[in-house]
């Protein structure tokens, strides 16, 4: 069998989250209504832990000429 892929800590503070509904009871679901993301985009850890894995991924890149980062397949304004 293969080796198993360490956890990132980072990841550790999903383990304290509270009971949240990702689709509120009787709606449809809208991920701008879900308490389980709005509480994930509150966490800067779990955030940090997300932008690592698009730079690390190769999903999002840095501009040293303009400052800014963008996906590598953007290609409008």
């Amino acid at each position: 069998m293969g080796r198993q892929k360490s956890k990132d800590k980072r990841l550790n503070i999903g383990a304290g989250m509270p009971p949240l509904y990702h689709t509120l009871p009787g709606k449809e679901y809208n991920p701008k209504n879900s308490e389980v993301l709005k509480w994930i985009a509150a966490r800067p850890g779990l955030l940090s832990y997300v932008f690592d894995k698009l730079t690390v991924g190769g999903y999002i890149v840095y501009d040293p000429d303009t400052g800014k980062w963008q996906g590598v397949d953007f290609d409008g304004d």
